[in-house]
This record gives C-alpha cells, structure tokens and sequence, in this order.
C-alpha cells in the first residue's frame, strides 16, 4: 500500500510473552537477572521499550528522565500478543511519585500508567513483583509485595475489594469430575480430579461468577449441550472465556500447565543489534500513521510504531534499513529514494506493517 494511502502494518514479537510468562514463576527482578547479552532479539525489545518509555515517563514526571536513571522492559499481562511497558526509575530518595515502578497499559485511545492509584505501589522492591496464577477480567494477577492484585478492567486493585460470590457447587463439581475422569482412572486420579475442580469452583466463587452462568458451564461439560445463539451468544462466549482463564489458571498452580502467549506468524531472519531511537522519534508523528482508522491517535501510533520496530527485524532490517526508514517517515527521502538504497526494503516494512495491524488492539 502507498504511503497516500497509508501502509499497512501488524503485530508479532516473542520477546513480551515470553517475559510475561518467565514472570509467573520467577518474579521480575528474577527476569531482569537472567538476561544473557547475547540475547539479541531480547536486547532489541528492550531498546525499543526503552525508547518508547521514556517519552511516556518524561509525560508522567513531567520532565526527561536520563537514560541511565531507568530501565524498560515489555511485559504482556493480557497475553495478546501486544505489550505492556513496564518501567523502572532508580532514585535513592524515591518519594514514590516520580519514581520506582511504572506500568504503562494502552487502553483505548492512551497509554495509561495503572499502578500510580495503588499506595505505595511505585516504592514496591523490584524483588517483590511477579505474577499470580490466575487471570482477572483478561489480566493476570499482578503480585506486589504481600498483596495481590486484580484487573478491574482499566486499572488494577488489590482482590480483597473485588465483589465474591457464594455458589452452590453440587452441580458443577459432579459435572466437572465426571468430564475428567477416564473409565479405568489410574492411582491416585480421582484425588487429582477432585482437586482440580474444587479449585476452579473455589476461583468461580473469587471472581464473582453467577449461580446461572456456573450452572450453565456445568451444563456445558456434559455430552449434551444447546450452545446458545443470537442474543445469549455474546453472554455464554463470555462465560466460556472465564472458565477457561479458570480452567488454565488451576492447571498452572497445580504444576501441569502454563498461560499460553498469543502466536502471531512473522519474520524468521537473524537479527542484529539495532538502535531504533531515530526510528520511534520519527515514526509516531507520521501522517499516514494517524490517519488510519485503527490507530487514530499519538498513543497508539506510538504503540503501533513499538510494533513495527520489534518486527521488521525478523524480516531482516538492518540498521542502514532502520536508518532510511527513519528518514522516509520524516518526510526527508521519497519512496523512490527509499528503493534506490536498498530495493526491498518497503516490501520488508509492509509485511511488518501488515503484521502488526491486524492484530493491533481495538479502541
């Protein structure tokens, strides 16, 4: 597609969900200890998080932070595909405002800082940050310190102030046993299968979920099921997608399961380090960035820019290409000009671009 008309763009890197995921068992700062330099695809993730922080800190603080004064990694809490920016601020006088933990979400037309409106959130040890084993209203459970955290669905709350229910299992726990049970259960099964399901029911009760819609499940796990349509469509989909999250988030505390990173087809050449500062500097501001319809604001076009420069490296771009890409979204080279110095370039920058919107989240 033509620049008038605005190229193209979509959404693949491993690097975010692969960190998410490392996260629900070691904790961050474990994570940020386990980088191996020679990691080149992870070096150019966090190039490319550090690049796009520090415009968003220097909005939250109100003033630049110094390039040696944080770090910026990509984490993916919703598992999406498309990543959260988690940040770090060093200050040994942190009053807890202007620095310590940053979590930058995109929700809509803005990225948003989300820890911010929990006390003491931001003076937390990076230590003593990682990730629960169950997923909340699409997010999974953020730990800080002792205390558990929970997506409200914009923001994060510690889970004490989410609403419970109190639900009549008799129904759910028979339906769910008979559906994991094999004919000949080997020893020690039907203990396992009893387990599983008191957990799931436990966490239906934690999340607020409905007589109807734990029945409706119930009645889902049986051989027979009418799988609503027209109008209840929309409701039971979601009931089926909370009882997944439940489902997997059982499977991953009792050991015999792992929260799945969305998987996204991309570019498969070696990478280089690259620094893509010039790139997101030129990138976001863009006409033809803003214009299209699913992105429609600077926050996004940031965000989606992040995309474009985690995966035209898996097409092959290097830093000359990511150089002259710099130049053409400032306007300073034509595409003519673009082809002159390396001819497939565009083409290169068209499947990232591709890649990353149709993919990119909704508004």
């Amino acid at each position: 597609m033509s620049r008038a008309g605005g190229r193209d763009m979509r959404l693949s890197f491993t690097r975010a969900t692969a960190f998410a995921l490392a996260l629900v068992c070691a904790g961050i700062a474990g994570a940020f200890a386990q980088q191996q330099p020679e990691n080149i695809p992870q070096e150019n993730s966090d190039a490319i998080a550090r690049a796009m922080a520090g415009r968003l800190l220097e909005r939250q603080t109100g003033a630049a932070v110094p390039a040696d004064k944080f770090w910026a990694y990509e984490v993916d809490f919703n598992l999406d595909g498309f990543s959260e920016l988690y940040v770090y601020v060093a200050d040994p006088a942190c009053d807890g405002v202007k620095c310590g933990l940053f979590l930058f979400v995109l929700e809509g037309d803005s990225y948003r800082e989300v820890l911010g409106d929990i006390p003491g959130a931001r003076l937390t040890a990076t230590d003593r940050v990682g990730l629960g084993a169950f997923k909340r209203n699409g997010f999974i459970d953020l730990q800080l310190d002792q205390k558990l955290f929970g997506w409200t669905g914009d923001r994060y709350a510690e889970v004490s102030t989410f609403p419970a229910t109190s639900l009549d299992g008799t129904t759910f726990i028979a339906a769910c046993q008979k559906s994991k049970s094999s004919e000949q259960p080997e020893e020690g099964e039907a203990e396992q299968v009893a387990n599983e399901c008191q957990c799931q029911f436990n966490r239906f009760q934690a999340i607020g979920f409905a007589q109807a819609d734990l029945d409706q499940y119930a009645a889902s796990l049986g051989e027979k099921f009418d799988y609503p349509v027209g109008d209840k469509e929309k409701a039971w989909l979601a009931v089926s997608r909370d009882a997944g999250d439940v489902a997997t988030g059982c499977e991953v505390v009792a050991g015999k399961g792992q929260w799945q990173p969305a998987y996204f087809n991309h570019g498969d050449q070696p990478q280089e380090k690259l620094s893509f500062d010039g790139f997101i500097e030129a990138c976001p501001g863009q006409d033809f960035i803003l214009a299209n319809r699913k992105i429609g604001s600077p926050d996004r076009a940031l965000g989606l820019c992040g995309c474009l420069a985690r995966e035209m490296p898996t097409q092959g771009v290097t830093q000359v290409g990511m150089d002259l890409l710099a130049k053409y979204y400032r306007d300073e080279i034509s595409d003519a000009d673009v082809e002159a110095e390396d001819v497939d370039l565009l083409a290169k920058h068209d499947k990232a671009s591709e890649a990353c919107l149709s993919q990119f989240p909704g508004k």
